[in-house]
């Protein structure tokens, strides 16, 4: 009996398939390229496509990119893949890059600047065929301008620097800030405050500027007593919960919106750590419907971010302008949606 040695099967080609198929080779590129597929009779087709599945062929992407003068790649730039809306955001754009067999290549910020610049200078050098960064802050418009002139698209989403004039993918912070606030005032409570997020980073600015505008306009009092937490991080959120509530009772807000989920879980320890109650005492809003908001205690009302909607409309916009760079492709925005669970109630409702 032969030994057996281990190694694999040698790699089905192209000749392999034109051979089984009874065709040209040329035939068989050209009928497995989904850009020139109708140039081939259906039934030739047909035959290539069957004899490749039979004989498990696989296409060499790489070669095949490098013939016509592409990577096949996209980078996908995250500040920070401990937020729990990120994964669903890169899964939602890895669907949409490889339905067109493009590969991603993620890269995570930690939200920092001078990673973030390292990281869109390296992606460039290796020549990606577009971007979707989802860390930027206001302060990288220039950075963001600097990738797009090299000619490589640059889609934001998320995390969008209007500014730059760049394709983007918003998520509409501005309605969702307003649904927090209208969500508290409808329950009956006159004094609320806010946990931002860094005013560095635009969607922040805008959920501030909303929930701010909704209050004022309804004649409720706003308490922002506390600057923006600079890392969006339970222990954050804590810290300023804690300020925000550790006063006399007659000043303490009734209601509080959380501009981060992760946050809000800080906000429910400070909740507890003060002895007070969960909503009886205070009401406290979320934002993003993270996969835990509905696992607290109690479960956290919270407004929606489709992160996997998000992410999956930048793959399919970027994969847009790969094919048509000419084309002036604005993006699309994602709405908020409200998720009323158990963490809010009208002011007192368990007095």
């Amino acid at each position: 009996m032969a030994e057996d040695t281990g190694s694999a099967p040698p790699r089905v080609t192209i000749r392999d398939v034109a051979l089984a198929a009874n065709v040209h080779v040329s035939t068989v590129s050209r009928a497995l390229d989904p850009s020139k597929r109708s140039l081939i009779a259906e039934a030739t087709r047909e035959r290539v496509v069957a004899a490749a599945k039979e004989l498990g062929y696989q296409p060499h992407l790489v070669a095949s990119g490098l013939r016509r003068g592409q990577t096949l790649t996209v980078g996908i730039v995250v500040p920070d893949l401990g937020n729990p809306i990120y994964a669903p955001l890169a899964r939602g754009a890895t669907h949409a890059l490889e339905g067109a067999n493009y590969m991603p290549l993620l890269a995570d910020t930690q939200d920092d600047h001078e990673r973030l610049a390292r990281f869109l200078r390296h992606l460039a050098e290796r020549r990606v065929e577009a971007i979707i960064a989802t860390a930027a802050r206001l302060d990288d418009a220039q950075l963001l301008v600097e990738i797009a002139q090299r000619g490589i698209p640059v889609v934001t989403a998320v995390r969008t620097v209007s500014s730059t004039g760049l394709p983007a993918v918003l998520h509409d912070d501005t309605a969702g800030g307003r649904l927090a606030a209208e969500h508290l005032l409808d329950l009956g409570h006159e004094r609320v405050a806010q946990v931002r997020g860094s005013l560095e980073v635009e969607p922040f600015v805008r959920r501030t500027e909303a929930f701010t505008a909704a209050v004022t306009a309804a004649g409720a009092t706003l308490t922002d007593g506390v600057p923006p937490v600079p890392h969006l991080t339970a222990d954050e959120g804590r810290s300023a919960a804690l300020a925000l509530l550790d006063v006399d009772p007659a000043r303490r807000p009734t209601g509080v919106f959380v501009q981060n989920d992760v946050m809000a879980l800080g906000a429910l320890m400070a909740v507890r750590d003060l002895g007070l109650r969960c909503p009886e005492d205070v009401s406290i809003v979320g934002y993003n419907d993270a996969f835990f908001a509905a696992h607290t205690d109690p479960p956290l009302t919270t407004v929606r971010l489709d992160a996997y909607q998000v992410g999956h409309a930048a793959g399919v916009l970027a994969l847009e302008l790969i094919a048509d760079p000419g084309q002036e492709h604005r993006g699309s925005s994602v709405p908020p949606e409200l998720v009323v669970r158990r963490s809010t109630a009208p002011p007192g409702s368990g007095a």
